[in-house]
């Protein structure tokens, strides 16, 4: 927590360099491997208990946290969906991603905008660039993710994606719907598009229909 919270916030040009250093400005090496089970385990603590943390924290605060934990030079998601992990722990860490929007987003008392704090709106779109690796097969001749072809525990570990933004979406919050309508966009899932055809009729006010389809189809930017 100390280490993505409690540091100054510096300009996006700096952010890379920022945490290559611990939080007495001590650069430390990024190739010495950490048990990836123990810090996924962390990281689901961290996002279970995401309302009482951040909630100390200023909003830019948490919007570097986000693209420190997401981003590089960390990219925390290569541990949680490639490192050797019981699937148990995996499912774990992405079930929990829900009360950072339940316990934090929902509760805030601005919406972030997603042009300039963007940590949360880019949140999923982070995260499933981690799943979505050349690791996993795509549809041939795009960057689409085939679902079809994939091993029964990633297929698993995208199910659990799946229901955590179907959640997230049933938030009674823009910016938490928004956030999951964009992941949903990247998820590449085949129940994606009779739930965003949904949420699309039911005529939901304050969103461009126009990127509501982009969403639908797994085609946003």
């Amino acid at each position: 927590m100390d280490f993505f919270f409690a540091r100054e916030v510096v300009s996006e040009e700096d952010l890379y360099e920022s945490f290559l250093t611990d939080l007495h400005g001590e650069k430390y090496f990024d190739s010495v491997p950490s048990s990836p089970e123990i810090l996924v385990k962390h990281l689901t603590g961290l996002f279970t208990d995401f309302g009482r943390i951040a909630g100390k924290c200023t909003w830019a605060q948490v919007d570097q946290a986000i693209w420190g934990i997401w981003g590089p030079p960390l990219s925390l998601h290569e541990f949680l969906f490639n490192a050797p992990m019981p699937v148990a722990a995996r499912l774990d860490c992405i079930r929990s991603m829900y009360q950072v929007y339940s316990d934090y987003v929902a509760r805030l008392e601005r919406e972030p905008d997603p042009e300039i704090e963007t940590g949360i709106y880019m949140w999923w779109d982070l995260v499933l660039h981690g799943f979505w690796d050349s690791s996993r097969p795509v549809v041939p001749g795009t960057w689409r993710g085939d679902a079809t072809k994939l091993d029964p525990e990633s297929m698993l570990v995208l199910d659990a994606l799946f229901e955590t933004l179907v959640r997230i979406l049933a938030i009674p919050n823009r910016a938490s719907q928004l956030s999951a309508l964009h992941g949903l966009g990247h998820l590449y899932h085949p129940s994606v598009h009779q739930v965003v055809q949904r949420f699309i009729d039911r005529n939901q006010p304050g969103f461009d229909l126009k990127w509501l389809e982009q969403c639908r189809d797994c085609n946003v930017m």
